[in-house]
């Protein structure tokens, strides 16, 4: 199971690394192609704001150990702010010009929790179980997460 959970752990984070980079393919059709492309840019964002709980779940079943699962961590509550910025753009232009900063930190956070993934599944290290507080961390981000994400989006 630790083995399968790796895998999965390792499939999320590089989908979230090329999920990023869509999100910037996306924008930039609706920059230079046709501003249609926005929606698709704020939706599709959505979507990839969903995916961080996912990964930091499967760093906890996969063993990943308490610095891949504070980095995990780290990128969902970076995540979890990007779209927001960009939300709050009508009411706080000069934060919500934050949005591509933060993208930029996730892109690169996201590579390093990938690497992380990629490392702890060629290593041999012993499968030492994922203490109890590192799961009350991700059971509080998970659930906190998702419920905040699903009570509502705020219009892009």
């Amino acid at each position: 199971m630790v083995r399968g959970a790796r895998f999965v752990y390792v499939a999320l984070t590089w989908a979230f690394v090329i999920g990023i980079l869509l999100q910037v393919y996306f924008i930039g059709l609706g920059l230079f192609a046709s501003s249609d492309y926005k929606e698709l840019h704020a939706t599709f964002g959505w979507l990839l704001h969903l995916v961080p709980p996912f990964i930091l779940l499967a760093a906890a079943l996969a063993r990943a150990g308490r610095s891949r699962i504070l980095r995990t961590t780290g990128l969902a509550v970076l995540i979890f702010f990007v779209p927001i910025l960009a939300a709050i753009r009508a009411d706080a232009p000069l934060t919500a010009a934050f949005h591509p900063v933060g993208a930029v930190l996730a892109f690169a956070l996201a590579i390093v929790v990938a690497r992380g993934a990629t490392s702890l599944l060629r290593s041999s290290e012993p499968d030492a179980p994922t203490s109890l507080v590192e799961w009350i961390l991700v059971a509080v981000i998970v659930v906190v997460y998702l419920a905040l994400s699903l009570s509502g989006s705020p219009e892009a």
